[in-house]
Order: C-alpha cells, then structure tokens, then sequence
C-alpha cells in the first residue's frame, strides 16, 4: 500500500510581543523584525511600538494583529473615512499623506532597484474615478446592502460615503441605494459600477435575471433625473 508524505500545518500560538515598526510595505502593513525575519502587522506605522499577537508564521515571515499600541508616530493621522479599517478599499488612511507618498516611491525604488524621481501627485482626497460597488440583499432585514468588500473577507461593507470617490459619484451614493433598494428585481443584483467620464456620470448595472418593465422605467427615471449615461 502507497503511503504519501503530507506536512503537518505549522500552528502558531497565540503569543503576545513586543515590536518596533521601521517601515511600511507596498501595501501599507507596517514591517518590523521578530526571530531574524519580516513581520507584517497591518495598522502600525514606522517608529511605533505596539503588543501584537501571531497568527501566521511562515519559514520566511510572519504575520500579527495588533493587540494594543505603545506609542504614536508624528506620521499618524485620523483616518478620514469611517469605513476604514474594516472596508478593503484603502489601506493607508491612518498614515500623513507625506509618509504614503514615501513609503510608495521607496517601493517602486526597490521594485525598480533604481533612484526614482521626486512624487508627482494630486489631491489626496476626491480624485478616484470609478467604483464597483458589491450588492448583496438580505433577507432576514429585508435590506440591500451596497459597498465594497471587507478586508480579506467576502462580506461587503455597507458604504454610505467614500472621500476617495471624485464628489460627484460620492454624492450620487444614497441616490443609487434608494433606486436600486426600490427595485423588484433586488435579489438578482450583482453588482452596481459608477464611473465619472468627461461628459458625466456612468452607471452599469450587473444583474442576473432579466429585469421586468417596471425595474427598467425606475431605472431610466433615475438616469434622467441625475444625468447619467
């Protein structure tokens, strides 16, 4: 009889240390050092020291969460959004945008392993374009909900604004709830995309049945009273 080899799952216990973080990765988790490797916690910055708990450990790095941070840096900002740190839309609002713009030219830097010029940027807030926003309707309260996805999950986060998103889509939001929470059809709705072109707003709608009559004038409605195309 054929036996095969299969390695045991290395289990990782719930240890509480101590760390120091000194830089950030491309995805904005704060990189410390613990046992001669890379440490990933996700919510601290550089200079900022914080109890955190182990839950992977790999042969090359580890990952942890944090349990309580010691101290602050000067680079830490209250994060504009109040879906942040739940929602898995933006990773580096808790950092000055000083520090992201840094932290992403060193990255591009090592990608490169070249000197990278100086940041060419815009408005920190206000300047994305496009958002596909997930839609899910539940049953038991009888609501749709509409956002993006949670960090590392599939549950979606009910958004009700969003700083990124250019003024103009940002203020179409609850609009978009209300028509697409008021159709017949609600349970078949996928997922909504908006899109701001140069001649005004976008909508497209991803629905998996075939949407009745009644569903498909709501919706012209909505696109004639709010200029979409």
């Amino acid at each position: 009889m054929a036996q095969f080899y299969s390695a045991k799952r290395r289990v990782t216990t719930r240890q509480i240390i101590t760390v120091t973080v000194n830089d950030l990765d491309p995805f904005g988790q704060g990189v410390a050092r613990h046992q001669g490797k890379a440490l990933f916690v996700s919510g601290v910055l550089p200079q900022e020291q914080a109890e955190v708990v182990l839950v992977e450990d790999k042969k090359q790095y580890a990952r942890a969460q944090v349990k309580r941070r010691l101290t602050d840096s000067p680079q830490r900002q209250a994060p504009r959004c109040p879906h942040f740190g739940v929602c898995g839309g933006c990773q580096q609002q808790h950092a000055s945008v000083a520090l992201q713009q840094q932290s992403k030219r060193a990255a591009l830097a090592r990608l490169m392993k070249r000197e990278v010029d100086e940041v060419i940027a815009g408005v920190p807030w206000g300047y994305r374009r496009r958002a596909r926003l997930s839609l899910n309707y539940q049953p038991k309260t009888q609501q749709l909900q509409m956002g993006f996805r949670q960090a590392n999950a599939k549950a979606i986060v009910d958004v009700v604004q969003c700083p990124v998103l250019v003024p103009q889509l940002e203020a179409l939001l609850p609009a978009v709830r209300e028509c697409l929470s008021a159709l017949s059809a609600l349970r078949h709705l996928g997922h909504v995309e908006l899109v701001q072109a140069d001649n005004g707003p976008l909508m497209v709608l991803r629905h998996t049945a075939a949407l009745p009559a009644g569903d498909r004038e709501k919706l012209e409605r909505f696109s004639q009273t709010h200029g979409l195309s």
